[in-house]
């Protein structure tokens, strides 16, 4: 046996042992979604007061009804809290996270789909009581760039009228402010 038949098979059976460089990244990816899938985010209170920043009501936090959400700025915060918590070399990808969710078997969704169902009624039920009801906002910038760019109203922001009101003006009660010059009398110092 020579040299080159030696190396004939050892490279042969090193293209056999070896797998396509994509699928091994895919698999890669896969189990890093299954893990981010299931992290307990509900019971990490640091992710919860996070989030409730990021939703627009610091101080107190998201509510287990938010942190189920699969909307992209929930996903997008969980994703960015998972990789510093993990510490990741690099952080997951957003987008690659929300088509293999959407791609996952039709059972898993089923019953995925009644649990939000059911913790997005029970928070409008909440929320009902509570009398305050919290607008709507866009998803995505992007989203809020295409409502401006086509004149459409903005859920959540409020319209101020460009008008303003006379006769409604009150005179001011305050005398106007000297300068450091001025004498009480109004007359300027040295005349």
């Amino acid at each position: 046996m020579d040299y080159d038949s030696v190396s004939q098979e050892g490279l042969i059976r090193s293209f056999d042992k070896t797998t396509d460089p994509h699928e091994a990244e895919h698999e890669k990816d896969i189990k890093l979604f299954e893990k981010l899938r299931l992290y307990p985010f509900e019971k990490d209170p640091e992710f919860a007061l996070g989030l409730s920043i990021i939703l627009g009501h610091p101080g107190t936090p998201a509510s287990k009804a938010e942190i189920d959400r699969d909307d992209d700025i929930t996903l997008q915060a969980k994703c960015f809290y998972f990789s510093r918590k993990e510490k990741l070399e690099f952080p997951v990808n957003v987008a690659g996270y929300q088509a293999w969710l959407q791609a996952r078997p039709t059972a898993v969704q089923a019953s995925t789909v009644n649990q939000q169902q059911s913790s997005v009624a029970s928070a409008g039920h909440a929320n009902s009581r509570s009398g305050q009801a919290e607008p709507a906002y866009p998803s995505s910038f992007a989203h809020i760039v295409e409502l401006i760019t086509t004149g459409q109203p903005i859920p959540g922001i409020q319209q101020v009228p460009d008008t303003v009101l006379s006769g409604q003006d009150t005179p001011s009660t305050k005398s106007k402010r000297r300068k450091p010059w001025e004498q009480e009398n109004g007359e300027e110092p040295g005349n």
